[in-house]
């Protein structure tokens, strides 16, 4: 008769399966768009309520109507990037103003409202680990105010920085991101692994360059986050490919450009608007751009990839790299 261990034993095995079962990627068209006290219409992008098996993260794109503002809310911490439009967040009552390409923190716990103030409807990526939270008995949300039109605008004392009180940063411009030619430095990440014909020059770079937002805290742009991480924008060229590496979960939505991704052998095809899903904790993948156009793919990760597991579990699931990026063939 079988007992815990067996089934402990087991569990590699299942988890494979569930993976090999749930969903790659959803595109723009398939979103499911719902209206709630929060958004006037949000939409779930990786997430397991949409087919993916992630790590307890979920991802969304929501819309604020031009003069509207969201609801006000408290929940645990959350990730934000503005793919279109222009305004402001009020975070435990500062004004922190944002226009597109601007990635904002919302630390656990904090009482937060977003407000556009354009003539276009601003349109937000949003990151949470509301799964994981449930898991352990934390995630409590807490609706404040419910979204509409906006009779008036707070007011509220503005960081002229993008920092709060405690000298944490909340926001980040596009403009003001640390730019990276050649991507991430694999040569810096001491989780990683090289294949023995592996060069110097593909260690240091697989990507054409890389804007950092909210990596980990030792990224050094002064964000406090832990839970999740919207690191920044992985850019290559048109008809180009990334570097071949593997590592462990990653999300990555489309801001520009198209083309396919190699996922553990399957081609998973991908445009402005989709988001994919690399599991982990070892998936083999390489990114090639198909548009006349440079592909700006917007990832995340969960804060126990960087700050817990990558480290902990490196001799076993080492981050890999294998090819360098470069012109398709």
């Amino acid at each position: 008769m079988p007992n815990f261990y067996d089934e402990w034993l087991g569990l590699w095995d299942k988890a494979t399966k569930e993976k090999q079962e749930a969903r790659r990627v959803i595109h723009a068209e398939e979103i499911e768009w719902v209206s709630t006290p929060q958004d006037a219409s949000v939409g779930l992008l990786a997430a397991p309520e949409t087919g993916f098996r992630t790590w307890g993260t979920v991802t969304m794109i929501a819309e604020i109507p031009v003069g509207w503002n969201t609801g006000k809310h408290a929940h645990g911490e959350e990730g934000i990037h503005i793919v279109e439009g222009e305004g402001f967040s009020v975070v435990n009552g500062v004004r922190y103003d944002w226009d597109k390409g601007t990635t904002i923190w919302i630390p656990f716990g904090a009482t937060h409202q977003h407000f556009n103030t354009g003539s276009e409807p601003a349109l937000y990526y949003s990151a949470m680990a509301v799964h994981l939270e449930h898991f352990v008995g934390l995630h409590k949300m807490e609706q404040i105010e419910e979204c509409g039109y906006t009779e008036y605008l707070p007011e509220t004392e503005a960081s002229p920085d993008g920092l709060d009180e405690l000298g944490r940063r909340i926001s980040l411009r596009w403009d003001d991101a640390p730019r990276r030619e050649g991507g991430e430095d694999t040569k810096k990440n001491e989780a990683a692994h090289f294949s023995g014909d592996t060069n110097e020059a593909t260690k240091a770079a697989h990507h054409a360059f890389m804007l950092g937002f909210m990596g980990s805290p030792r990224a050094g742009q002064g964000f406090h986050n832990k839970e999740i991480e919207i690191s920044g924008v992985l850019g290559d060229a048109p008809h180009t490919h990334g570097g071949r590496h593997a590592h462990m979960e990653a999300i990555l939505y489309v801001l520009q450009g198209e083309g396919y991704t190699i996922m553990d052998d399957e081609r998973v095809e991908w445009k402005k608007g989709s988001c994919f899903h690399v599991q982990g904790p070892q998936t083999m993948h390489q990114h090639f751009v198909t548009s006349d156009v440079a592909s700006h793919l917007l990832r995340t990760a969960p804060g126990i990839r960087s700050q817990f597991f990558q480290d902990l579990a490196k001799e076993r699931f080492p981050y890999q790299v294998f090819e360098g990026a470069g012109p398709n063939k």
